[in-house]
């Protein structure tokens, strides 16, 4: 059995803003805040990549920050049709897969099973 699904979207420029975007989504999922740590007034590293909430589908989670995207699951299993929502909607938000605009850290997308439909 392979390993659970695990794939990091990015924005490069533009600055999510996660609350916002929680606020959003939590008209369709459950959204959990998070509390972690500010990092402190002279700390630049981390800033914009620290984990503000958590986003759950049904087998799909996902850590919000204002520059990444981190998908995960606990264990692995075919994604639910909600899950697949949750992943169009932060792929929209947050286009790229690699953290930078130059031509090194491609990471590519894991394959993943999409549950069969039932009638």
């Amino acid at each position: 059995m392979s390993s659970p699904y695990f794939f990091v979207r990015h924005t490069w420029i533009q600055r999510v803003d996660v609350e916002k975007l929680a606020k959003d989504l939590g008209s369709s999922f459950e959204v959990v805040s998070l509390d972690r740590a500010e990092p402190g007034p002279t700390s630049i590293v981390g800033r914009e990549t620290r984990e503000t909430f958590l986003v759950k589908g049904d087998t799909l989670r996902v850590y919000l920050s204002p520059t990444k995207a981190t998908f995960f699951q606990k264990e692995r299993k075919p994604f639910t049709q909600n899950d697949l929502r949750l992943r169009e909607r932060i792929f929209a938000i947050y286009p790229h897969s690699r953290s930078t605009p130059f031509p090194w850290g491609f990471m590519q997308e894991p394959r993943f099973e999409v549950e069969a439909a039932t009638k």
